[in-house]
Order: C-alpha cells, then sequence, then structure tokens
C-alpha cells in the first residue's frame, strides 16, 4: 500500500527531484535534503530519519543543526512532523545544538537516546514515544528539561536515565506535572515516570498517590541513596535504579506487581528489604522472590557459581545484568521462562533446563559464558537474545516457529539445528554466525527471510528451499548457488542474489523467474529437475518418525546405511530408551513410556539429529 502511495505521489508532483533518494536495506526510502534524511509518511509529511550510509560513508552533523519545517522533494513541499526512529540517538559523542521548528508533532521511539545535545521541544509537540530520551548525558547547556502545554502522551520510559537537575512542565498542560520539580508524574500523581537523576538530594520520598513508578525511573542517579516507597503504591517497572549508587530500599506490603531487577545485580552492599505484611513478595535470605517462590526478581552479590532455587520457574527481567562475578549460573528443571536482559552483558555460563519456553528480548546479549543450548520446547524468543554472545551450538530447536530480528547476530555458532516448524528467519536473525562453508537445506515451513537473515561470515555453497517460501530480503543470502525446488515466484529484493552465481528454479521455469525477479546481471537461471538429489550436511539424513503423536509403537525410517543410536529422553533430560537401530528403518515400542513429550535423538556416523515426539 505505501509503495502505491508513493508512486502515485511521485506522478502527482511531477519527476523534478530536489534531493537525492536512496533505497535502504529494508526497502524504505529515504530522501536526502540538504544534509538530513527523511522518510516520507503520507501524501504531506515527512519524518526525519537516521544518518543513512548509502556508499558505507555516513556523513556527520554540523553545528548548529536546524531541522527546517518543510522540504520539497520531487517537486512537492512536505511538511516534517515528526523525528523519526533513532534519528539523532548517539548524536552525543560531539556536543552541538539542534533545533526543532514548529511543526514537530511526534518525538519518536529513541529519537535522541544517548544523546548530549541540547533539546528545546517545540510547543507543537504531542507525543514523546519510548526510550525518546533515554540515558541522555548531562552537556551543561540542559539542566533543565521543560514539557509543552500541547504534550498529551510520554511513554513511560521516553525519560529513563535522563541526566538533568530539574522537570518543569507548562502549567497549561492538563496531562503532565513535576512535583518538586525533580519527579515528572501524570496529572493526578499515580504514575512517576522519571526523576531528575542530577538533582543533589541523598534521599527523596516518592509523592503519596504514586501508584506505579515507571521502568528505571531512578536509573542513572548520582546523588540518591535512600529511596522511600509510599504504602499504596502497586507496580514498579524494572530497573527502577540501574546503574545508580542508591543503598536503601523498602518494598512496601500493597506493591503487587514488580517487572524485574531493582538494582545492579552485583552489588551486595545494597539494602533491600520487604515489609513483613507483604503476601506479594518476600526477601529469602539475599534473594527477592515472588511470596510463593514462583519467580526469582533479585539476587544481591551474586558470585561464582550460582544454583538458582528449585521451584523458580520464572527469572525475572535484567536478574544478572552485567554480572561479571559469576562464572556459572545452574537452573532448575522445571524452568519455563528467562526475563528480557537477564543475563546481558554477563560472563557466566549458564546451564538451559529443556522444560524453557520463553526467552525474552536481549537475554543474553553480550553473554561471554554461555555457549551451547539445546531447547526443544522454546515457542518464543525475543529480539536480540542472544546477539553479540560465544554460543557455539544452537540444538534441537524443535518448536520455535521465528526466529526474531537479530536473536543469534554476531555470534560463533556453528552448529544450528531446527526442526520442521520454522516459519520466519527475521532480520539479522543468524547474521555474521560462524557456519562452515556448506550446503544447507531449509525445511519446508520456511516462508519468509528478512534482511541479511541467513548470512554468514564465511560464504555458503548452496541454499535450498524446499517449501513456497514468499519473501527473500535484502541481502538475506550468502550462498553461491541458490535452490528453489518447490516454490511459487517468491519475492526476492534487489539486492538477495549479490552473493548468488547460479538459481535452480522448478523444472521448465527457469525463463519465467528471470523475467519475474530482479537480479544483478552475472546471476544465472537454471532449470533444476533433480530434487532427490539434495543433501544437508548440517541436519544430517532427513529421518522420519510416524505415527507423530503416537499410542505404543513408532517407526524410524530414510535412515543411513550402518547402525543408528536411537535415545529417547523425556523433557527433564533424562534418557529413558537407549536403541542401536541397523538398516534404513526401525519400530520402536514405546508401551513403557507414559504419556508425554519426549525428546528422539538419533546418532549416526556422519552426526546426528533431533526430533520431538509426543506419545499419547
Amino acid at each position: 500500500m505505501k509503495k502505491a502511495f508513493l508512486s502515485l505521489a511521485l506522478l502527482a508532483c511531477g519527476l523534478v527531484t530536489y534531493g537525492q533518494a536512496i533505497r535502504y536495506q529494508d526497502d524504505t526510502v529515504y530522501h536526502k535534503v540538504g544534509y538530513l534524511y527523511y522518510h516520507i509518511t503520507s501524501d504531506s509529511t515527512v519524518e526525519l530519519s537516521p544518518m543513512q550510509c548509502p556508499d558505507g560513508h555516513c556523513d556527520s552533523y554540523p553545528d548548529p543543526t536546524h531541522v527546517p519545517a518543510t522540504v520539497t522533494i520531487f517537486g512537492c513541499e512536505y511538511t516534517v512532523n515528526r523525528i523519526g526512529y533513532q534519528a539523532f540517538r548517539n548524536s552525543g559523542e560531539l556536543l552541538f545544538t539542534i533545533t526543532l521548528p514548529p511543526t514537530i508533532e511526534e518525538i519518536g521511539v529513541e529519537a535522541f537516546k544517548n544523546g548530549m545535545a541540547p533539546i528545546t521541544l517545540p510547543e507543537s509537540v504531542r507525543l514523546i514515544e519510548k526510550g525518546a530520551f533515554a540515558n541522555r548525558r548531562s552537556s551543561g547547556h540542559m539542566e533543565v528539561f521543560h514539557i509543552p502545554a500541547g504534550v498529551e502522551y510520554i511513554a513511560e520510559d521516553a525519560f529513563s536515565g535522563t541526566q538533568i537537575k530539574r522537570f518543569t512542565v507548562d502549567p497549561a498542560n492538563p496531562h503532565y506535572v513535576a512535583v518538586d520539580s525533580v519527579a515528572l508524574c501524570n496529572s493526578d500523581t499515580t504514575l512517576l515516570l522519571a526523576y531528575a537523576a542530577l538533582n543533589e538530594a541523598s534521599q527523596y520520598t516518592v509523592p503519596a498517590a504514586v501508584r506505579r513508578i515507571a521502568p528505571g525511573a531512578f536509573a542513572q542517579n548520582t546523588f540518591l541513596r535512600t529511596l522511600i516507597l509510599p504504602d499504596g503504591l502497586r507496580e514498579i517497572g524494572a530497573e527502577l535504579t540501574r546503574c545508580s549508587r542508591l543503598q536503601t530500599l523498602c518494598i512496601p506490603a500493597t506493591v503487587c506487581r514488580i517487572e524485574g531487577s531493582l538494582h545492579d545485580t552485583a552489588s551486595s552492599s545494597f539494602n533491600l528489604t520487604v515489609d513483613p505484611a507483604s503476601r506479594h513478595y518476600r526477601m529469602d535470605g539475599n534473594r527477592l522472590m515472588s511470596f510463593d517462590g514462583d519467580t526469582l526478581l533479585q539476587v544481591l552479590g551474586a558470585q561464582g557459581e550460582y544454583t538458582v532455587p528449585a521451584g523458580v520457574r520464572v527469572l525475572g527481567n535484567g536478574l544478572f545484568y552485567t554480572n561479571n562475578d559469576l562464572t556459572k549460573v545452574i537452573l532448575p528443571d522445571g524452568l519455563t521462562a528467562i526475563g528480557d536482559e537477564a543475563f546481558a552483558y554477563s560472563s557466566a555460563d549458564v546451564k538451559l533446563p529443556s522444560s524453557l519456553q520463553s526467552i525474552g528480548k536481549y537475554a543474553f546479549y553480550y553473554n561471554s559464558g554461555t555457549q551451547k543450548i539445546s531447547l526443544p520446547n522454546l515457542t518464543h524468543l525475543g529480539q536480540c537474545a542472544f546477539s553479540y554472545s560465544v554460543l557455539k551450538s544452537a540444538d534441537s530447536i524443535l518448536s520455535l516457529r521465528t526466529i526474531p530480528e537479530s536473536a543469534f547476530s554476531m555470534t560463533n555458532l556453528t552448529t544450528f539445528i531446527w526442526g520442521d516448524q520454522i516459519e520466519t528467519l527475521d532480520s539479522y536473525a543468524l547474521y555474521g554466525a560462524h557456519f562452515p562453508v556448506r550446503s544447507k537445506v531449509m525445511p519446508a515451513s520456511l516462508r519468509r527471510l528478512g534482511i541479511r537473515a541467513y548470512y554468514p561470515r564465511s560464504r555458503t555453497i548452496s541454499i535450498t528451499f524446499t517449501g513456497r517460501v514468499d519473501t527473500i530480503g535484502e541481502e538475506a543470502l550468502r550462498c553461491r548457488i541458490l535452490h528453489l525446488r518447490d516454490t511459487h515466484m517468491p519475492y526476492i529484493y534487489p539486492s538477495a542474489l549479490n552473493e548468488t552465481d547460479t538459481v535452480y528454479t522448478p523444472c521448465g521455469y527457469a525463463e519465467a523467474f528471470k523475467r519475474g525477479i530482479p537480479h544483478p546481471d552475472h546471476v544465472v537461471f537454471a532449470d533444476w529437475c533433480h530434487p532427490e538429489g539434495i543433501a544437508d550436511s548440517e541436519a544430517q539424513p532427513a529421518a522420519i518418525l510416524y505415527p507423530n503423536p503416537v499410542r505404543g509403537s513408532f517407526t524410524v525410517s530414510g535412515l543411513p546405511e550402518g547402525e543408528t543410536l536411537l535415545t529417547v529422553t523425556d523433557l527433564a533430560g533424562r534418557t529413558l530408551l537407549r536403541q542401536t537401530i541397523s538398516g534404513p528403518a526401525a519400530t520402536i515400542d514405546a508401551t513403557t513410556l507414559p504419556a508425554g513429550s519426549y525428546l528422539v535423538t538419533l546418532a549416526y556416523p556422519q552426526g546426528s539429529s533431533s526430533q520431538k515426539l509426543v506419545l499419547q
């Protein structure tokens, strides 16, 4: 729809170009006007975008930087009404002044995150989105942050970790107030969004009316030592005092929801207590836990080898974030969920149980200890979950349907074994992994690959799609030969075939594919009429278990010549059945096993594979 609109807009405005048009990796079109980049969002508006690097070289912002109220693109005038996603993120490496026009209505996600440049919001602003000003360092010229009268919505973590001395809010604003110039709250002060981190007071009492404190509201605080929470407080966002010097905090009995760790996990000097009258949370030694022991939220002073108590099913957000005093963490059987950033920037080697069903975003981001995982029951994985970690092997990913954005990007992965259920590899899902040069057969269930989704550091020889793939994204693959075995005409981005020499299409369709998809001149299209010749050196022989689900006995077929060792384990990792099979097929008696889900591993001379089996 957006492409159709853009085409109509260009026709209506003529073909006169004022500025350079650049199609970026996600197929978004950015327009360079002057020294800034814009993205068309409607027939009359554009948003300011981050600096683009079409030739590998990024421009720098001048000082001062003036964002114009209007720009002309293809002969049409557009109003600049939004500062887009990460438009000025990290721009604070060099201090400069940014002036926004009186047409800006929205400050987008992380638009000014991690910056230092002084910002004055125009009166036209009505929306401030997630992380818009998070973790901003003080420049000496921005000690006060002013909220104009027209602001109608501020995301909860928009100011998390922002280092300023005072908040002010226009008295005419009906939605927000600044309490004592240090706390930014909603109008009835039931929600505390942020605290001025550079306020020099060593103790602060949260207003009595506050019922929820937003995530990171007291993060990056330099002076605060004691934080007093009011009776009546109900909810506390995760990372409440991250990277602060807080020493004392007591959780009132009224608090019924804590979203994750409250302070830097490595600090043992943090005096954290819970009101004994609480029936929602309790302290168990140095651990903050839910009252029923189901959720572990905080461990103070954890170091060396640490064992999470039996019975814990959920690890809270940020639990061991940045903890480099840990060498190993042993998780209990029955654990089902790991929260966001739980082991990010940690050095711990974490032994993940097979019972895990959910891992949050950035959970193992930059983790330098965990090298191997086997997760047959994982159904949810957050973006960047293992990105930039030292992970080498991901085995038996049998229940996950989508590998999300950057989930395993820039890891040390040499082995990644998934089942036949994967439908989507999101952008950068396996980008920069260390897969050795080899062939790869994609499962028939796969429908979509995003930008650089399967782009290992070493160039793959060939990749074969066995199902009806719909989309192959920008630079999604890195292979010399691409086989499209059983597919209709996929949508292939223009640069998806930059690394490809030959595309083999279904027999008789080479010319149709050649005419129907964009491709570089060097790519050769050829008919491929012998799908039986497929081999996958990662997954090994395509053994089949049937029936599945099963009652009593099941059959294994498609085995290689020679002996195969079959092992059946439960979801706790206990071996319940082990049998040697000779020949291409065998029937296995499973009548002694109770109903439930099991993992069947087949080991042959060439390698091994695993599949999930359900006994009824």
